[in-house]
């Protein structure tokens, strides 16, 4: 298991790293601005050329960054089945059409690969630092901060119920595997719940009111 996952290249050395981190912040909030509310209000050519444009430069600036593609485009594949789910509901109810589908799915990847090469050129802990300095709402760097922290446990509760279902039942395979890994989901809904009330918990006995420095 890898204990730097969401920021496991914040610390190579390329002029993205170089760069502040106040600049770099900025630069992740104005992309996302323009992606899900520039974006959409031109015209449909316009708005195809505005993503292709943003496309190539955010893969420009991965490339100087020298951060693997590899990595930054499975991790935001990981998005796909969440769309998917929400561009069907939405394709079946009729609130979108085959353009919007498309639309929605692009900006979906953009906005991950995005706040993907943010976290892999900037540490977690300048980022935290950085809202806290522009005073963002302490509630949200309470919650970046935990999810920050939990998500590496919650990772590891990920992998151990995989290898607990590969050496129980590997020679299940198509529909049973949905079944299994249905299970999975599951427990890790269960358990992460379970963890949050202890955590909880455990917070409320130490004093904790909801200030971090």
């Amino acid at each position: 298991m890898n204990h730097a996952f969401l920021d496991r290249y914040a610390r190579l050395s390329s002029p993205i790293h170089k760069l502040k981190s106040s600049s770099k912040l900025m630069a992740g909030i104005i992309g996302l601005l323009l992606l899900l509310i520039l974006f959409p209000i031109l015209n449909p050519q316009s708005t195809l050329y505005c993503y292709a444009g943003y496309a190539i430069g955010l893969g420009l600036v991965a490339l100087i960054s020298r951060v693997p593609l590899s990595f930054l485009l499975t991790r935001s594949a990981l998005v796909l089945p969440f769309s998917a789910l929400i561009i069907l509901v939405n394709y079946i109810s009729g609130h979108f059409s085959g353009p919007q589908l498309l639309e929605t799915l692009i900006k979906s990847l953009l906005s991950v690969f995005t706040l993907l090469l943010l976290t892999s050129t900037t540490p977690f802990h300048a980022i935290h630092k950085q809202l806290s300095y522009w005073r963002a709402p302490e509630l949200l760097i309470i919650i970046l901060s935990f999810m920050y922290r939990y998500f590496i446990v919650l990772a590891g509760e990920i992998e151990a119920l995989e290898r607990g279902i590969k050496m129980r039942h590997s020679s299940i395979s198509g529909w049973g595997r949905i079944d299994v890994y249905a299970n999975i989901i599951a427990m890790v809904l269960i358990r992460s719940y379970e963890r949050a009330e202890k955590v909880y918990q455990a917070m409320r006995m130490r004093g904790f009111t909801g200030d971090l420095t």
